[in-house]
């Protein structure tokens, strides 16, 4: 006989959780010994927001769940942040939240708060565990419910008796594997037709490529289709770095005059000017797993509800490629290409001290290889290294998605060293990203997790501060002190290191890279206008 804590550790594992992350709370400790029993490694963050950007990370990094559990009151408020973000990117995350034993509840207990209404309204699924004797049941619901159809979290609230509380329970299986959503065959039939008679067609992918069972696939389905291609979120690193079918540079002018559009799991939402971006002409082939986001903002003139890849995998099985395969479409956005690329190098170089933000991203993606993992975590820099860092794989690049958060950096990067310890982690933080959770550091160091850290320093929100200037001529609450983090990174037990001059770069990233420590790059960047007039709001 064993207690619900243990039992839930051990049906947990069976479903997919590769590691509990956590902050240490007393409610949920049975929990931690039921994975100890396990052999599941318990990594316990200074913040329970990191504890479910790691979580939500896992789930990216494994394509299946990512579980995180903490503590009641100000532990689950902590954890919903990441919650929220795990809602917007459509991750599969199970958060286990503690909470006061059932028979002190009403009393004033510790922490007792009623967690399960906060969490209702951005999460798949929010309820109480009542008995040890549900608790099989309600995981296999929960699991169901974050990876069925839109994916998202699930929260369950575990008060302390049956955690503790003694459970016999027979053994069951537990699901595991996310189910696949079809399309239908109609629908791909009508898309065949329809790219058939383009002349000028783009495929963009987005996010939902990444959990679809076509994912490991995916390069060579749109090889097939032989369309231009764009990605955006998880979806970037689809087709490697220098793929002849990706495009990087030359959306704006791809949408602008394309005459069929695939939006694969891509929302029409504000990264697309909410639909403004494509050309009105354009014919839309619009497949989502959210069947109300086919109707969001511009309908589609095909609307097909289902997995994105399972859709481009049937398109790709029944499409044959004209003789011409676009030729003269292709070369119209590759000398678009080249001429964006242009413009970036040549600003790149234009200043050495301070370091140029575009120059920064180049410098970094000179070292990465196809094991690397880059993480995005802040606004303006992370703006600037979209264009210039080109992860080399699906899952080589993550960041936090539409919600906009920030402080997810330092979590996703433990996660992604914790799963793919053989892979060269990097994060490119914003100076104002880096103070959220810049204190993980301490988890990496003491759980000996190697990444790589690089500030994009210019001692501002500088996302921000774009909008302030115009508007009003001025900028409030928007300036910070050109601070030595690097030095803070090192009194935790880290390598640091401060650039100001481009020179100083490269050995610097090379030197933290083979420093096997976590890491921190502190490069002072200058002012650049390549983002001007790019204000999210």
């Amino acid at each position: 006989m064993s207690t619900g804590g243990r039992l839930m550790a051990r049906y947990l594992r069976d479903m997919g959780m590769t590691h509990l992350f956590t902050l240490s709370g007393g409610h949920i400790m049975e929990i931690y010994e039921g994975c100890a029993d396990i052999g599941v490694p318990v990594i316990d963050f200074r913040h329970e927001q990191s504890a479910g950007f790691a979580a939500e990370a896992a789930a990216r990094l494994t394509r299946k769940i990512g579980v995180c559990a903490v503590t009641a009151g100000p532990g689950v408020m902590n954890v919903v942040t990441a919650v929220a973000n795990a809602w917007r990117s459509q991750t599969p995350i199970i958060v286990i939240g503690g909470q006061a034993a059932q028979p002190t509840l009403g009393m004033g207990a510790l922490q007792e708060m009623d967690h399960v209404s906060v969490l209702k309204p951005i999460t798949k699924w929010s309820v109480r565990v009542t008995s040890p004797r549900e608790i099989p049941d309600y995981l296999k619901r929960a699991f169901t419910a974050a990876t069925t159809g839109v994916m998202g979290p699930v929260f369950l609230e575990c008060p302390m008796d049956i955690l503790f509380d003694k459970a016999s329970v027979d053994a069951e299986s537990m699901p595991s594997e996310v189910e696949p959503l079809p399309v239908s065959e109609i629908d791909v039939r009508k898309a065949t037709e329809l790219l058939r008679s383009a002349e000028r067609p783009v495929l963009l992918l987005g996010s939902q490529i990444l959990f679809s069972p076509h994912a490991h696939h995916i390069r060579e389905v749109v090889e097939s289709l032989n369309v231009p291609t764009f990605t955006n979120g998880m979806a970037r690193g689809a087709l490697g770095s220098e793929h002849p079918l990706f495009f990087l540079h030359a959306r704006k002018a791809a949408l602008s005059q394309a005459d069929v559009v695939i939006l694969a799991g891509v929302p029409l939402d504000f990264r697309l000017n909410y639909g403004g971006s494509i050309s009105d002409t354009a014919q839309l082939i619009r497949i989502d797993r959210d069947s109300a986001e086919l109707s969001r903002n511009r309908p589609g003139n095909i609307s097909a509800h289902g997995d994105p890849g399972d859709f481009l995998a049937k398109l790709a099985k029944n499409f044959i490629p004209p003789s011409h395969s676009w030729r003269t479409w292709k070369e119209t956005l590759q000398r678009e290409e080249q001429e964006r690329y242009a413009r970036i190098q040549a600003e790149a170089d234009a200043s050495t001290r301070p370091v140029n933000p575009l120059r920064l991203g180049l410098e970094i993606n000179k070292l990465l290889s196809p094991k690397s993992i880059v993480i995005g975590d802040g606004g303006d820099i992370v703006g600037s290294a979209a264009y210039t860092v080109r992860p080399r794989g699906l899952g080589g690049w993550m960041d936090a998605g539409p919600l906009g958060t920030l402080g997810a950096g330092a979590p996703y990067a433990i996660a992604a060293k914790l799963l793919y310890p053989d892979s060269d982690v990097w994060v490119v933080f914003g100076d104002g990203a880096f103070g959220l959770n810049g204190m993980e550091y301490d988890t990496a160091v003491r759980f000996n997790l190697p990444f790589v850290g690089v500030i994009g320093n210019d001692a501002a929100w500088t996302q921000i501060k774009r909008a302030q200037l115009p508007f009003y001529g001025r900028a409030i609450a928007t300036e910070l002190r050109l601070s030595r983090y690097d030095q803070m990174v090192e009194a935790l037990g880290g390598w640091g290191a401060f650039v100001e001059d481009t020179s100083e770069l490269p050995n610097a990233l090379q030197a933290a890279l083979a420093s096997q420590k976590p890491a921190l790059v502190n490069v002072h960047i200058g002012e650049t206008d390549f983002r001007k007039g790019s204000i999210s709001m």
